[in-house]
């Protein structure tokens, strides 16, 4: 029996990424357009993306229909709580999209395993070294988690594109840690 392990970056603008031992596949948390109650010079209305609640189940109904029938699914979801400096309702609204995440990908794997961010970085970031920026005060230097897991996939995965989409310029941050949370799960696990 086939098993595949899937990294989830939650939020609206996360990323899932399943891998079966031998190839990556990379989905998108589904985005619907909306209109933003304002008007295009042009008269037509302002559009704006926003996260697809419905679309969800049409993400995790593709990754079970890419993979045979009787495939087992292991599922790590990066386990992050309320950020500091965040409104309530970003808050709340991070955590019901990360919530909601978490129940539709039930049907994947009865029990997701939840990672916190440190404990997948720093068993990923072994045999690196640390990559540093100044803080908000610039002060005091801090760990670049983000450059840190750019410098990790560019090294061990340069033939990968992590941009979001064709069109993208640059690597997207969410792409790249469910790319390594997915590893992670890999590495961790008897499959790897």
């Amino acid at each position: 029996m086939k098993t595949v392990i899937i990294g989830v970056d939650p939020g609206k603008a996360g990323f899932f990424t399943a891998f079966d031992g031998k190839e990556f596949q990379f989905y998108p948390m589904p985005e619907k357009k909306i209109e933003t109650g304002k008007l295009l010079k042009s008269g037509k209305p302002q559009m704006k993306s926003v996260f697809d609640d419905h679309g969800l189940i049409n993400v995790v109904a593709q990754i079970k229909m890419f993979y045979p029938t009787g495939t087992t699914f292991k599922v790590f979801i990066e386990e992050v709580g309320g950020r500091g400096g965040w409104s309530a309702t970003n808050n709340f609204n991070f955590g019901y999209t990360a919530g909601l995440q978490k129940m539709v990908l039930l049907f994947l794997d009865p029990e997701p395993t939840m990672v916190r961010p440190q404990k997948w970085q720093s068993f990923m970031r072994q045999g690196y070294n640390t990559i540093k920026k100044a803080s908000s005060t610039g002060k005091t230097m801090v760990n670049d988690s983000k450059a840190q897991a750019l410098a990790i996939v560019e090294n061990e995965y340069p033939q990968i594109d992590f941009r979001k989409t064709e069109r993208s310029k640059v690597p997207d941050d969410n792409k790249i840690d469910s790319f390594l949370i997915c590893l992670y799960g890999y590495r961790t696990t008897a499959i790897g």
